[in-house]
């Protein structure tokens, strides 16, 4: 009877996660799909007024759905959502470029604390996994200044520069301690067979560290992809403007329809489900195989 009772106190606390964490992706996709009418009209079913993807189709598109229109005139449209899909691509093409930075910097990095032996060490290893207890609105005079004299301003370069910044010492902190775990034997046996230490981090270390160095580099994507106040400030006009900022115009605008809301709202989270998906096949599954066969 214990073992029932566990069994189903797991599966409520499962189910609960599940909601906790799927219910609001889920709510907005149907809050993108579902009429404002049959949204707020208690007389009506959700589903009296059937599905729609008007939504979508004026995001992509500009077609402006006809139960928005009232008079000739435009009702609840924002022109903030139109900008939705190219700042997409603006924010992805952010976001991987701070985690290419991230594993093609952190790694060596971390890798050279774990391994050698060098003046200052113990200093700039704290200064940089301490770097992040500054708070973020003390640097964003500094940094504004710095981006205005690179001239950098209103460019995706800067925010690349800055959430690269970020999320930097935390990629070192993770790596250095996974480098640290490796045998001293490993390494060694790869400098007696010819290789340079950096052959040795190239050809074995990175290899053995390579979910961890995934992990790390998808946490620096979701840390640039979800940031807002540095993007806002450094961003310039729509061709370099991140899509959080472009919420948060949508969001702020109190006339906007609430299906077109959920509609951006869903179309901003679908990177983000993608990379689950891509955690939990290619990085989880590998960590939890490397546990077994430990």
């Amino acid at each position: 009877m214990g073992a029932i009772a566990r069994r189903a106190l797991v599966a409520v606390a499962a189910v609960g996660i599940l909601v906790f964490s799927a219910g609001p992706a889920f709510l907005s996709l149907a809050g993108s799909l579902i009429p404002d009418k049959a949204l707020f009209d208690p007389a009506r079913g959700l589903l009296d007024e059937g599905l729609t993807l008007d939504q979508y189709r004026y995001i992509f598109t500009g077609k402006v759905p006809a139960a928005h229109l009232l008079e000739g005139s435009r009702v609840g449209i924002s022109d903030a959502a139109r900008q939705v899909p190219g700042s997409l691509l603006n924010s992805l093409t952010i976001s991987l470029s701070v985690m290419a930075l991230n594993i093609l910097i952190g790694a060596p990095a971390a890798f050279a604390f774990a391994r050698f032996v060098f003046p200052g060490k113990r200093v700039s290893f704290l200064f940089i996994i301490l770097s992040p207890l500054v708070p973020a609105a003390a640097l964003i005079a500094p940094s504004y200044l710095i981006i205005q004299w690179l001239g950098l301003l209103g460019t995706k370069a800067a925010i690349i520069l800055i959430h690269t910044t970020k999320s930097l010492p935390f990629t070192v902190l993770i790596l250095s301690v996974f480098f640290r775990k490796l045998p001293e034997e490993i390494i060694d046996a790869a400098v007696v067979d010819g290789c340079t230490r950096f052959q040795a981090f190239l050809r074995v270390a990175l290899p053995l560290a390579l979910p961890s160095v995934c992990a790390t580099g998808l946490f620096a994507f979701m840390l640039s992809y979800a940031e807002f106040m540095y993007s806002m400030i450094l961003s310039g006009d729509a061709a370099s403007r991140p899509l959080s900022v472009v919420m948060g115009a949508l969001a702020r605008n109190i006339d906007v329809s609430w299906s077109l809301l959920n509609a951006g709202i869903f179309i901003a989270i679908v990177p983000t489900l993608a990379l689950v998906v891509i955690v939990w096949r290619y990085i989880v599954e590998e960590l939890l195989s490397g546990a077994v066969k430990g």
